[in-house]
């Protein structure tokens, strides 16, 4: 079942992937066919760097499995750093690492973009179909989408008690465990 989940999951963001980079070769009139929405299009290309490198929107050029220091050298020492995360407040990014190797390998890295919060949860859900988890948490409504294979993102809403539509308030970019098989 988890691998036919997979192939549906995998098939739909191709499908996605294909819809957002389609160069019209099907001439359609703009009244035929709605204009994508502005969520629509940013959820494509959170999904896609995801999937694609394991990057998200405000990280690029980095992406998990890099190093810190790639990063260091190119935007400079972070605002705020810890034993386990490094926050560009300037770039809307914290990437998490292992301080066990000299290379600080980055392990996740959560984005807070202001864009996103033009994300309500109907639309993610909409788009991309039901999460693979979803749990209502110290305040915050966590969504989880993974491929098992390269990627795992968890969407950060606000409360569910509070909106049964929330905006998204940041999500995160992680290696997928692919112990879950």
């Amino acid at each position: 079942m988890k691998h036919m989940n997979r192939l549906i999951r995998s098939f739909t963001m191709l499908t996605l992937v294909a819809l957002m980079f389609n160069v019209g070769t099907v001439h359609e009139t703009k009244a035929a066919q709605p204009a994508k929405s502005a969520s629509d299009r940013l959820i494509g290309n959170i999904m896609r760097l995801a999937s694609e490198s394991q990057q998200s929107i405000s990280s690029r050029p980095f992406s998990v499995g890099d190093s810190l220091k790639k990063v260091e050298k190119s935007w400079g020492q972070p605002e705020d750093l810890s034993t386990v995360a490094a926050n560009y407040w300037s770039h809307d990014v914290r990437f998490f690492y292992d301080e066990s190797n000299a290379k600080k390998t980055i392990t996740a890295i959560d984005d807070f973009s202001p864009k996103l919060q033009t994300i309500h949860l109907s639309e993610l859900k909409d788009l991309i179909g039901e999460p693979d988890s979803a749990e209502e948490q110290e305040g915050m409504y966590y969504v989880t989408y993974t491929d098992n294979e390269i990627y795992k993102i968890v969407f950060v809403f606000e409360s569910a008690w509070i909106n049964p539509n929330p905006k998204l308030s940041m999500y995160t970019v992680e290696a997928a465990d692919e112990s879950c098989d």
